[in-house]
């Protein structure tokens, strides 16, 4: 795999009609990577997503150095400590490359490393279906549970149903949490469900905020609806709300 150039190929999924959860495309090639930060270094630019998997680790105090695949390439990158395991995938943004880099603790010089921040396991990305998911169904005998009234909120089978009419608008719309990521990308991403249905499915609806709400609250959400949005390494969400804010 060409260093930088390409980003791993992923699976295609299909999504039901009623999911606002990513699908995945084959992503087009990104350009080189740019610089970021490591610690206190100040990011230069770009915000590439890259996918590698780990092929060998060398723990240091403060540190973790990892050699790297990307499609044909092998290479060695560096970020804050972590417990990473050879076969683990990770996703990460930019990178700052030195050259005949010096490691004291492991006595040995990098031709060419990359310092790399906001680095995520592959299993936590908001794409992946790793979410921590609330254990209580959202439907009783009568419908909806606990689900809040908020005049003027729109029914998450009405958005799914009319999301091009809704495309860049504010909305507000309500629910209960039913799984939660949190600080990743640094926002929190929630699914929220209403009890409505399109295609006899609960419809499922992402957001992200900055929001701190726990699992099985019920919410009600302002926010802009945007289509297609892409973050990068092939995922794709169809609808989204980003940068909700809690009414």
């Amino acid at each position: 795999m060409k260093h930088l150039c390409n980003i791993l190929i992923l699976t295609t999924i299909t999504l039901a009609s009623c999911d606002s959860k990513p699908k995945v495309i084959t992503a087009e090639p990104a350009s080189p990577i740019a610089e970021v930060q490591i610690e206190s270094s100040q990011a230069t630019a770009g915000n590439d997503m890259h996918q590698v998997t780990v092929v060998e680790v060398l723990q240091a105090d403060r540190y973790t150095y990892m050699k790297v695949k990307e499609k044909l390439n092998e290479f060695w990158i560096a970020t804050s400590k972590l417990d990473a395991k050879v076969g683990e995938s990770y996703f990460y943004q930019g990178g700052l490359m030195k050259t005949n880099f010096e490691s004291v603790e492991h006595e040995r010089v990098f031709d060419v490393i990359y310092l790399v921040s906001k680095i995520i396991n592959a299993s936590a990305h908001p794409g992946e279906s790793m979410e921590t998911e609330h254990n209580h169904p959202i439907e009783t005998e009568t419908g909806a549970a606990a689900i809040p009234n908020v005049k003027g909120a729109l029914k998450l089978a009405d958005l799914f149903d009319h999301k091009e009419k809704y495309q860049g608008k504010n909305i507000t719309v309500t629910g209960i949490i039913v799984k939660a990521n949190y600080g990743i990308m640094n926002m929190n991403w929630y699914h929220i469900q209403d009890g409505t249905k399109l295609g006899g499915k609960l419809c499922d609806f992402t957001i992200t905020t900055d929001e701190n709400i726990p699992l099985g609250a019920p919410v009600a959400f302002d926010g802009k609806i945007v289509l297609n949005k892409n973050f990068g390494a092939g995922y794709v969400y169809d609808l989204i709300m980003e940068n909700g804010k809690m009414k």
